[in-house]
């Protein structure tokens, strides 16, 4: 799964909390950065995360914000400006499994919501593919170097509203995945199968709210669109929102429309 597929996504949040931000920033703070450091973030897409990477830095190093999609970099560019790292970050677009780097080259590369599903699977905790990306990542980092990923545990609002079509419409979306949902035993699995040490993993759990269920319903159609992709008839699909906002009441507090989201992140060391 892409890294940037729901990166186009208005976020949600508690009032001034925004999911991406909120995420970004606790990976950043959980990596070991240091002072100097020369930092890779890849699926960067605006470069949320490496900004914040970067930030944690009273001397700067440099920055790569890394991603196969160019569509947040201009996003990006105006942030780092904005920011006064110009002279300290570049953004690459790249594959992440054929990254065109020199070995050795990044003290800490960060990876956040790449999704590794690709290779995989994370209810049978066994590969499916070669994992052509940790094996770049490994090549790319300094001998005591680290790694830091994060990965969905739980969305707890995407995964309603799919609960409700399977409810509502039965045979609309069957077998479409809207993101990639992970879990931090493979991670460490991940980790140890492309040989780095010092694996630790921490597991968060917040809850983001929504002002109303209108909006709440738009975003909805956004994070879970290919299974609003499969309903034509605009009368079906009036009567399932009907239906949907209805039970949605279970969610309303004070403040709008609460659920949770749980992220896993893993970090670990490149032998020295």
């Amino acid at each position: 799964m892409e890294a940037f597929w729901a990166r186009i996504i208005e976020p949600s949040g508690q009032p001034g909390l925004n999911y991406w931000e909120y995420f970004a920033e606790r990976l950043a703070q959980l990596s070991n950065i240091f002072n100097s450091s020369v930092i890779l973030d890849l699926g960067t897409y605006d470069g949320n995360v490496l900004i914040k990477a970067m930030k944690k830095m009273k001397t700067f190093g440099y920055g790569v914000g890394a991603d196969n999609y160019f569509g947040g970099f201009k996003d990006g560019v105006a942030d780092v400006l904005e920011q006064g790292l110009d002279e300290y970050v570049a953004f690459v677009q790249t594959d992440a499994s054929a990254l065109g780097f020199l070995p050795e080259t990044f003290q800490t590369v960060l990876a956040n919501f790449i999704g590794w599903d690709d290779c995989f699977d994370f209810e049978r905790m066994e590969f499916i593919n070669s994992n052509l990306m940790m094996a770049e990542i490994m090549r790319v980092l300094r001998p005591g170097g680290q790694v830091g990923i994060g990965s969905w545990v739980e969305q707890s609002d995407i995964d309603w509203i799919i609960s409700a079509f399977k409810k509502y419409l039965p045979g609309h979306g069957n077998n479409i995945t809207c993101y990639s949902k992970e879990n931090p035993e493979g991670q460490k699995v991940i980790l140890q199968n492309s040989g780095f040490e010092d694996i630790q993993v921490y597991v968060e759990t917040r809850n983001f709210v929504l002002p109303g269920a209108e909006i709440w319903w738009q975003q909805m159609r956004q994070l879970a669109g290919e299974y609003f992709k499969q309903v034509s008839d605009p009368d079906i699909l009036e009567s399932f929102k009907e239906q949907v906002l209805i039970d949605l009441e279970q969610f309303h507090y004070p403040e709008g429309i609460r659920f949770s989201k749980t992220v896993s992140f893993a970090f670990g060391s490149k032998p020295v």
